[in-house]
């Protein structure tokens, strides 16, 4: 193992320690809305309002934010919750009631255990919900904030930015190494199981070859998969394992920029 280390890590660029938007997934706060199926639905799929339109317009596969929808009636929900339609909105009175009472509204199970940036979008009152549940959840030290405000234009522009500018995650984590580095199924777009073209960018002398990945995880560098990688060893054909950059790894058939 120590051998492994020694020959690979030198092929890993340098570079900087993850921030919490890179390391940690994105929580999106979304607001109820008026407009609603008119039929039981889970919440995700309940809620017409623009917003929802913007989310689902917005929403990227390699890169989806974890999602927490704030209920007039119901409090916080699971987006796959299933629930009626129903007609209540978030007055001050009424945010004030969930905040004298969080604890009955807060349901700590939906909530992901560690974020990393954090988006508000809905109006005054529901974000003044939210953050009170933000400060229970998480303590004091909040995580990177940012929060709609404007008209609805400006608030679905604010949400598609969010959404389009995030990072990668880890996601589903599986396990860990001996020193507690946690072990994902998946980064972003590699997904445990997959076969990819390795590259190393660093030895770009080396031929591309076939790695199917077996885990990642926050390695010294960054990202890192765990891989399993035809070698040729001693004129024969041998599968060898590896942990190599996720971004020297391809799962298109493009040639990387």
């Amino acid at each position: 193992m120590l051998m492994l280390s020694t020959t690979q890590l030198p092929l890993f660029p340098l570079a900087p320690t993850l921030c919490n938007d890179t390391a940690e997934p994105a929580l999106l706060l979304m607001a109820c809305s008026g407009s609603k199926l008119d039929r039981d639905a889970r919440a995700i799929d309940l809620y017409r309002g623009v917003m929802y339109q913007s989310y689902r317009a917005h929403l990227r596969t390699d890169a989806a934010p974890s999602v927490l929808i704030l209920s007039a009636r119901h409090g916080f929900l699971h987006p796959d919750t299933e629930i009626a339609p129903y007609d209540e909105r978030m007055t001050r009175q009424r945010a004030d009631e969930m905040m004298a009472d969080l604890s009955s509204y807060l349901r700590p199970r939906a909530w992901p255990t560690r974020v990393g940036s954090v988006m508000l979008a809905g109006g005054a009152e529901y974000r003044r919900v939210m953050r009170a549940a933000l400060a229970r959840r998480y303590g004091p030290t909040l995580p990177v904030l940012q929060e709609s405000y404007g008209g609805i234009g400006m608030q679905r522009s604010q949400l598609g930015a969010f959404l389009a500018g995030l990072k990668p995650a880890f996601r589903d984590q599986i396990g860990q190494h001996a020193n507690g580095t946690p072990i994902f199924r998946a980064y972003g777009r590699i997904v445990a199981g997959d076969v990819a073209t390795l590259r190393y960018r660093a030895a770009p002398a080396l031929p591309p070859r076939q790695a199917r990945v077996l885990s990642v995880f926050n390695g010294p560098s960054g990202p890192t998969a765990d891989v399993e990688v035809e070698d040729l060893v001693r004129g024969r054909t041998r599968i060898c394992p590896r942990w190599v950059s996720v971004a020297d790894l391809h799962t298109s058939t493009k040639e990387p920029a």
